[in-house]
């Protein structure tokens, strides 16, 4: 009987630890296959095209975009672009990388958004009939992309694509800027200010007396 007693006590007492300890969870979810999900993302904009778009035709990608900051493209918008080109390429159709200006869209006196006119001149001379935009928005569990076909001559989005991937490890990664990113982005602002602090010590050297 004492030895009955015991063993339920002991069982009893390592149940009351058991439960009083801490238990440690990770709340890091697992990366989703990008390259699959890129895939998929040009498989739904090639079947929801609204207008034909032949085999064969001249695509053209520009790297996706942070929703925040037009001018930040990142790892993560980078590779989702690269990947975006290959899924076209092996559906098809000829691919070609552009570097486009930030504001692809420009709105004209009533308001409507249409391609820029420069845009349009650049896309129309290397013979591109459509162009794949995106954006992409990070979040706390997911990070949220946005695709778009515009045609050329119209501007009109001709077929869209929307989709999300897991905020993983790796794409968080993808959505820091970089070391490198952050030095061109300060090189490229210092060559803009270049020619303004030119003009202003010409101003200068034309108004300020001579010793």
């Amino acid at each position: 009987m004492f030895r009955y007693q015991t063993i339920t006590l002991l069982f009893l007492a390592s149940l009351a630890l058991s439960g009083c300890g801490p238990m440690y969870y990770s709340d890091e979810v697992d990366d989703d296959d990008l390259v699959e999900v890129s895939y998929d993302a040009v498989e739904d904009l090639i079947k929801n095209l609204r207008q034909p778009l032949p085999r064969g035709s001249l695509v053209v990608i520009n790297s996706l975009v942070n929703t925040d900051d037009l001018g930040q493209t990142l790892s993560f918008g980078r590779i989702i672009s690269e990947q975006i080109s290959s899924a076209l390429h092996r559906s098809g159709y000829q691919i070609m990388g552009m570097e486009l200006p930030t504001e692809i869209f420009v709105k004209n006196d009533s308001g409507i958004l249409h391609l820029s006119d420069t845009t349009k001149a650049d896309l129309n001379k290397v013979g591109a009939s459509a162009l794949i935009i995106g954006v992409f928005a990070p979040g706390k569990e997911n990070a949220y992309i946005s695709l778009r076909a515009v045609d050329i001559e119209t501007g009109h989005f001709i077929s869209t694509s929307d989709l999300s991937v897991a905020m993983g490890p790796d794409v968080k990664n993808m959505l820091k800027a970089k070391k490198i990113e952050k030095v061109e982005k300060e090189a490229d602002k210092a060559v803009e200010a270049e020619p303004a602090k030119a003009d202003s010590d010409e101003s200068k050297s034309e108004f300020e007396p001579l010793e």
